[in-house]
């Protein structure tokens, strides 16, 4: 879906520059992950940012400009070079505590050549000493030069005025309210995340390479879909939180900080696509803990099984059948078999999301609820212990996304969880409540008295 009256702003410059620092600092949100680590970023990650009537979207870019060996930093540097095409003005980072480096010179003959605006942005120059180096920098040609400091907050609001002082004014239209579905993208290193992306968006929005692990930031990018706007969200790979943990140790900290934006975003949205590798023939037990944080976060969950067009020749009923029999909570969740790569079956998913989105709205009139609990106790009386019989009164539906629903009862506690199961199921056996979990608080008859 296009967005309203763009006007892009990319920041270019080597690895470790503090790029994405900066594009940190001006979103006002930390977006981007930021490490020492040099060519953390790799795809495209944009954030629009707004002072009074005016609009900017800034893009914040990889550092790959040499040494295009692998296939993810040559697809880093098409997405760069992508970012100075569509953009209205360049801010070029430099490290001001060293000099000009032959890789800050070949970026700024580089920017030269496209005849745009550049603004040199001087990082790292946090007191008198550490101008050093700034007029060998202003001796690249670009003008005005900033001197700032992400990490102190120095010199970014003088920059952050000369960003908008060009900037067209926004657009005065009249808005229409849309409903706006916001969808994770979730799955273990390497099933096919990204291409899934791709393919909803029918553009190519991140990275795709064969190295698991390509994606770490969060990407965001909003499509229409029959008059619902999903806001869709690609996210770096779940591994097991051990894994997670050793690479953390071992000075890999890439990792810990990505599945914590991974974990945000779970909370952020309202339905999780869980993405899982069909040419293996069966889910991994990864896969199920994956589905099992959406669910245990009263997130609606949609089963994603991509490459279906390299499986090795289980049926879908096979394998939808192993997943549900190992795991009972599966069977409330809607299953596609898909291949992002050709596009099998892509189109079908909207249609899917809707409909759960639908049931995560669902409310069930009060009446009509308590006469589904009277039924459902007659024919199961909650078991007691120590002499105490549970007994339940009264139900109302108090939320939604997930539906909740409370339940007045005496002696509460002592009703085991395969009664509260079986009341659920029932719910769902009366209602459509497919791909969304149903979440039951027992409340004390005492405290209604």
């Amino acid at each position: 879906m296009k967005k309203e009256n763009n006007y892009y702003v990319a920041i270019i410059g080597r690895p470790n520059v503090g790029k994405s620092s900066l594009f940190n600092r001006l979103s006002g949100k930390r977006i981007a992950v930021v490490l020492d680590e040099p060519k953390t970023t790799r795809d495209l990650i944009e954030s629009e940012i707004e002072n009074k009537n005016k609009k900017i979207t800034l893009i914040d870019t990889a550092g790959h400009f040499k040494g295009a060996g692998t296939d993810i930093e040559k697809k880093s540097i098409d997405k760069i070079l992508e970012a100075i095409e569509k953009s209205s003005r360049i801010i070029f980072v430099v490290d001001g505590e060293v000099p000009p480096t032959e890789e800050d010179k070949l970026i700024a003959d580089k920017l030269r050549k496209t005849g745009k605006e550049v603004l040199m942005v001087v990082n790292k120059v946090d007191s008198q000493k550490k101008k050093t180096f700034t007029n060998e920098y202003e001796r690249l040609g670009f003008n005005p030069c900033f001197e700032i400091s992400t990490i102190h907050n120095l010199g970014i609001s003088d920059l952050n005025e000369e960003l908008f002082k060009n900037a067209p004014l926004k657009r005065e239209t009249k808005k229409i309210e849309k409903d706006t579905v916001k969808i994770a993208i979730l799955g273990r290193p390497n099933v096919g995340k990204s291409s899934l992306l791709n393919s909803l968006l029918k553009k190519e929005k991140a990275i795709v390479a064969n190295e698991s692990g390509t994606t770490r930031d969060i990407i965001t990018e909003k499509v229409e879909f029959d008059n619902i706007i999903f806001s869709l969200s690609d996210t770096a790979g779940a591994r097991k939180p051990g894994k997670i943990g050793r690479a953390y140790i071992k000075g890999q900290p890439i990792e810990k900080f990505a599945f914590l934006r991974t974990e945000k975003i779970i909370e952020d949205s309202d339905i999780i696509l869980i993405v899982l590798d069909g040419s293996e023939g069966r889910a991994t037990t990864q896969d199920l803990h994956i589905a099992g944080l959406a669910k245990e976060a009263g997130k609606g969950v949609v089963l994603v099984i991509n490459k279906w067009d390299l499986n090795p020749g289980v049926t879908q009923e096979k394998y939808l059948h192993r997943l549900r029999n190992r795991f009972s909570f599966m069977s409330w969740v809607p299953a596609i078999f898909v291949s992002a790569k050709n596009g099998l079956n892509i189109e079908k998913i909207p249609e899917i999301i809707r409909k759960v989105s639908e049931n995560q709205k669902r409310k069930i009139p009060t009446s009509k609820l308590n006469r589904i609990l009277e039924d459902f106790a007659i024919q199961n009386l909650p078991k007691g212990q120590k002499g105490l019989k549970p007994k339940v009164y009264f139900a109302s539906q108090t939320n939604v996304i997930p539906p909740t629903v409370e339940i007045s009862a005496k002696h509460h506690q002592f009703i085991h969880f395969s009664w509260r199961r079986a009341f659920i199921n029932h719910l769902r056996e009366t209602y459509d409540f497919t791909g969304t979990p149903i979440k039951i608080i027992f409340k004390s008859k005492r405290s209604q008295d």
